[in-house]
C-alpha cells in the first residue's frame, strides 16, 4: 500500500513538472510572437494593482487625467479632402490635456489614406489607432492574426459608455461582432432629426401653376403631375419649355422613390427581405420589370432628365438651384435660402399597380470599423478609455465633451439650445455653421463615437421644412432593407464580394439601358438568365447564410 502511495505521488509529481513546463512553453512562445495580443503592449498590463483599479500607469476608471504621466499615441486618419489636419482642432487639444495622452496623426485622403492603410498593414508599419478609415473586411483579417486588437474584455474593463451602448442595442453589438464572436472595431452611431430616407421633394408652387391640388400618391398621379410640369409653365418664369419634370443622377432617385413604389422593396438595384424573412434580389423581381417599363415611358416623353445617366452632381445641383427641375432627389436644403421662400414638399411613398405597400428605405445609421487598436499600442487601456469618450452622453459628459461635441462643438461656445425644450440650437459667432467645426473645432461626422441629437437649426425655413416633411411623410413608412453590417466569413467574402460587384455593374448599366430605349424590354428574360450565369443563385445562399447569422445576433 505504501510503495502504491509513494508511485502514484510521484506519477502526480511528474504530471505537474510537465504542465508546468508546458506553460512555461506556451508562454515562451506567445512572448516570442510579437505582434499578436496585448500581452507585450503595456508594461502595465503585467502590472494590475487591485481588482477593477487597471495598470499602475492609469488612474481608475472615472478619474482623469487618464494617464498619471504624459503618453503619446500615434494614430492613422482618413481625412476628408482639403480638410484641417486634426492636431489643429480644439477637441484633440482639449483632450490631449484633459487626458494626459497627446496624439500623432498621420492623416491621407480617400483613395490615398486606402493605399496607405494597405500596405502599412501588410508591411507591419501601422499607428497604435487607425480611425475613420477601416472596414469590416479589415477586421475579419486582421483581428484574428491579432494584429488588430479584440477590445471586448477592454470594454468591459475600462468603457463604461460603450458598454452601456451595446446593452442597449442589440443590432449595434450584432454589427461590429466579428464572425469569431470578438469585437475588433468600434461604430459610429448616429441619431438625428435631420436624417431622412431621401424620398424626392418637389415645390409646391409648381404643382399649383399647372392646377393640381393635392400631391401625388400613386405613380399614374405622378405621371399626370409631371406630365403637366412638362406641358405648362410650371415654375413660372414665362417660358413653358424650360422645365424638367423629374431629374436625378444616376439611378439613386429611381432607387429612392420609383422601384419601391413597383416592388414594394426599398433595396434599390441590391438585396431585400420579404415579409416571409426570405432574401430577395430586388432587380430579379418580376415587379423590377414593371419599373422597367414606366421609367421607360417617362423616359420617352421627356418628363425624365435627359442626362440622369450622364450628369455630375455638380450639373444637376445648377439645375435644380435654377429653379428648372420639378422633383428633385435631395433635402430642399440644397436650394437657396435666400431665394427660396415657396414651401417644398417631400412625396410620400409612391404605390402602383404591381405594389399597394408604401415604404420608405430607414437611413443608414450605423457606420462600423471607425476605429481599431492594432498590436503596435503599448496603452491600450488608456487608449479605449480616450475613445469611450466618444461615447458619453449629456449626462455623463467630461468638461462639456461627449459624442455630440464631436458634432456641433461646445454647448455653450460654439452652439446653444434656443430654449428649454432644446428642439432648436443656434450658433454661436464667430461659428456659423458646420463648415466653421470642420475648419477649427472637430471632424464632425464618421469619428468613431454616439451622436443623440433631436433639435433642429434655428431659423432655417428650408431645414424646418424638410424635417416636418420627413416626420410626416416619409417616417411612418419606413422600412429596413437587407441588414448592410451582417457579417460574412472570408469565404463568403472573398466569392461573394466578386458576384456581387459583377451583377450591380450589370443591372446598373442594364437597368439604364432599358429605361433609355437602347435595350427593349422583350429581352428582359435574357436578362434574368445573365444574373442567373454570373452567379445570383450562388450570392443568395451566401446572402441566406449572412442574414440567418444576423436574426441570431440581434435576439
Amino acid at each position: 500500500m505504501k510503495r502504491g502511495v509513494k508511485a502514484r505521488s510521484f506519477a502526480g509529481f511528474m504530471v505537474l513538472i510537465l504542465m508546468f513546463a508546458s506553460m512555461m512553453g506556451c508562454s515562451a512562445s506567445s512572448n516570442s510572437n510579437s505582434g499578436t495580443g496585448t500581452k507585450n503592449n503595456s508594461s502595465a498590463s503585467n502590472n494590475e494593482g487591485p481588482a477593477g483599479a487597471g495598470p499602475d500607469y492609469m488612474n481608475p476608471v472615472g478619474e482623469y487625467p487618464i494617464t498619471k504621466d504624459r503618453i503619446t499615441l500615434t494614430v492613422m486618419g482618413k481625412k476628408d479632402p482639403g480638410g484641417t489636419e486634426w492636431s489643429e482642432l480644439e477637441i484633440f487639444k482639449r483632450l490631449a490635456e484633459k487626458t494626459n495622452i497627446d496624439l500623432k496623426f498621420e492623416l491621407a485622403e480617400g483613395d490615398t489614406f486606402n493605399e496607405k492603410k494597405n500596405i502599412a498593414l501588410v508591411g507591419g508599419e501601422y499607428a497604435d489607432i487607425i480611425l475613420r478609415g477601416a472596414e469590416k473586411t479589415d477586421e475579419e483579417t486582421y483581428g484574428p492574426q491579432g494584429i488588430f486588437l479584440d477590445l471586448t474584455d477592454l470594454i468591459d474593463k475600462y468603457a463604461p459608455n460603450i458598454k452601456a451602448l451595446l446593452a442597449k442595442e442589440p443590432s449595434v453589438r450584432a454589427a461590429v461582432t466579428s464572425m469569431d464572436g470578438k469585437i475588433y472595431g468600434l461604430p459610429y452611431y448616429f441619431k438625428t432629426a435631420t436624417t431622412q430616407g431621401h424620398l424626392s421633394f418637389f415645390d409646391e408652387q409648381w404643382m399649383k401653376n399647372v392646377g393640381i391640388e393635392t400631391p401625388p400618391t400613386t405613380t399614374d398621379e405622378l405621371y399626370t403631375m409631371l406630365k403637366a410640369f412638362k406641358e405648362q409653365d410650371a415654375n413660372g418664369n414665362g417660358d413653358p419649355n424650360d422645365e424638367i419634370p423629374f431629374s436625378g443622377v444616376g439611378l439613386i432617385a429611381m432607387q429612392n422613390l420609383l422601384i419601391p413604389a413597383f416592388t414594394g422593396m426599398t433595396g434599390g438595384i441590391g438585396f431585400d427581405v420579404n415579409d416571409a424573412g426570405e432574401v430577395v434580389y430586388v432587380p430579379a423581381m418580376p415587379e423590377y420589370k414593371e419599373f422597367l417599363a414606366y421609367a421607360n415611358k417617362l423616359y420617352k416623353e421627356g418628363l425624365i432628365d435627359r442626362e440622369f445617366s450622364t450628369q455630375t452632381s455638380q450639373q444637376w445641383q445648377a439645375k435644380v438651384k435654377g429653379g428648372l427641375v420639378g422633383v428633385y432627389n435631395a433635402s430642399p436644403t440644397l436650394l437657396d435660402p435666400e431665394t427660396t421662400k415657396t414651401e417644398q414638399l417631400s412625396l410620400v411613398p409612391l404605390t402602383s399597380p404591381t405594389n399597394d405597400k408604401r415604404v420608405v428605405k430607414t437611413p443608414d445609421n450605423l457606420y462600423t470599423s471607425r476605429a481599431v487598436i492594432t498590436d503596435k499600442c503599448k496603452y491600450p487601456e488608456a487608449a479605449i478609455r480616450l475613445l469611450d469618450m466618444f461615447y458619453a452622453t449629456e449626462e455623463n459628459a467630461v468638461d462639456g465633451f461627449y459624442g455630440n461635441t464631436v458634432f456641433l462643438g461646445y454647448e455653450g461656445e460654439h452652439w446653444k439650445y434656443t430654449d428649454d425644450s432644446k428642439a432648436q440650437y443656434e450658433w454661436i459667432p464667430p461659428i456659423t455653421g458646420f463648415g466653421d467645426i470642420n475648419k477649427s473645432v472637430s471632424v464632425n461626422m464618421e469619428l468613431p463615437g454616439l451622436l443623440d441629437f433631436m433639435a433642429i437649426p434655428a431659423n432655417y425655413p428650408l431645414m424646418e421644412m424638410k424635417v416636418n416633411q420627413v416626420n410626416q411623410n416619409q417616417v411612418p413608412y419606413y422600412r429596413d432593407a437587407y441588414p448592410v453590417n451582417a457579417r460574412y466569413t472570408t469565404k463568403e467574402s472573398e466569392r461573394g464580394n466578386v458576384i456581387e460587384n459583377d451583377l450591380f455593374s450589370y443591372v446598373n448599366l442594364m437597368t439604364t439601358k432599358f429605361i433609355i430605349g437602347e435595350e427593349s424590354l422583350d429581352n428582359f428574360n435574357s436578362y434574368i438568365g445573365t444574373l442567373d450565369k454570373m452567379g445570383l443563385p450562388e450570392l443568395m445562399e451566401i446572402k441566406t447564410a449572412a442574414l440567418q447569422r444576423w436574426n441570431e445576433a440581434i435576439k
